[in-house]
């Protein structure tokens, strides 16, 4: 099953690290106030900051959050990397982010563009943040990062085009909770769409996934909303699977998902009580659905024009009825499934 590659996810782990004794912003900047004339890249900010001019070609980090309830204002400006990754990063630092929070919650940044960094927006170990109206492209791991992040929002953003060599995920949540991932775009990124890792009670919703070579949306974790999302020309529409880990009482509801090469919505073996609700699937390579556990629900879904079923499940699975299924390559239409 697809996850982070080892080179993504060494490069989160590092970042954990780098919190995990010494606070990165005190290396970085050593309790320095923000400064008041324009920013330079890596400058702290410390105080509501709207930003006056694009910043580029930094060498590392563009910004970092020096303090809880602040608003970072872009006011339509760019922060840009120099789109190469620092030879030799210390342990207790970080480097080549756009816009970097450790531990700072409350936090708003809004209204502009990021490129060319390790990551555009990394936020660790806080509450209440708000990101809303970015554009994060081109980024060699990935465009938004959370990590051990809670109550916070991710709207109206684009996570697109980040490409590094054997990586690249639009939005990563890892060990994140109770989140709002909703009316963004994750398109054209190297791997992944969206990726949740042990990451529990999120609703993500309304966001539109494309052409993502790999999954448009991978879900690990428990009690997760994937509702409403419009997926086309990703590898598999939404996987959800758990790597050692939990995945119980997820729901999947009002999706569209559309010319997948692989097939249109998958749940693995091991998950627990998902619920399938009124997806609409069309058009994909492989099944429309397909149910590994026998604890799913599968509820009034539309599969047509797949290659192979509309819907194929195990024995035992739970239907819920009024599920329909048309013009898919096996004529049987759905298995172990009553379809119209």
């Amino acid at each position: 099953m697809v996850k982070l590659r080892p080179q993504a996810t060494h490069v989160v782990l590092v970042l954990l690290a780098a919190t995990s004794s010494v606070s990165a912003l005190d290396v970085l900047v050593g309790g320095h106030a923000a400064l008041a004339g324009p920013l330079s890249c890596g400058d702290t900010i410390t105080v509501d900051t709207v930003l006056a001019a694009d910043l580029r070609d930094c060498p590392s980090n563009g910004i970092v959050i020096g303090a809880d309830d602040i608003t970072l204002d872009l006011n339509g400006h760019t922060i840009d990397g120099d789109n190469a990754l620092v030879d030799s990063c210390p342990e207790d630092e970080f480097c080549d982010v756009g816009v970097a929070n450790d531990g700072h919650d409350g936090v708003t940044i809004t209204g502009g563009d990021i490129r060319e960094f390790a990551f555009g927006v990394f936020v660790f170990a806080a509450r209440g943040n708000d990101l809303s109206d970015l554009s994060a492209a081109e980024h060699v791991f990935g465009g938004i990062l959370l990590v051990d992040v809670a109550r916070s929002r991710v709207r109206r953003s684009a996570s697109v085009g980040n490409a590094g060599p054997d990586s690249g995920v639009g939005i990563t949540l890892f060990e994140s909770h109770n989140n709002r991932i909703a009316h963004n775009r994750s398109s054209g990124n190297a791997e992944l769409g969206i990726h949740l890792i042990q990451s529990n009670r999120n609703y993500v919703g309304n966001n539109v996934v494309r052409r993502n070579p790999e999954d448009g949306i991978i879900l690990e974790g428990d009690g997760n909303m994937i509702v409403g999302n419009r997926l086309v020309g990703n590898s598999i529409g939404v996987t959800i699977f758990t790597d050692g880990g939990h995945a119980v009482g997820n729901v999947v509801r009002l999706n569209y998902v559309r010319r997948a090469p692989r097939g249109g919505i998958y749940v693995d073996r091991v998950p627990e009580r998902t619920v399938l609700k009124r997806n609409h699937v069309f058009r994909t390579g492989g099944h429309g659905i397909l149910v590994g556990s026998p604890t799913t629900r599968v509820t009034r879904n539309e599969t047509r024009y797949n290659h192979r079923l509309g819907i194929k499940a195990v024995t035992g699975v739970i239907d819920g009825g009024g599920n329909q299924a048309s013009g898919n390559g096996d004529p049987r239409q759905c298995v172990n499934i009553v379809c119209s």
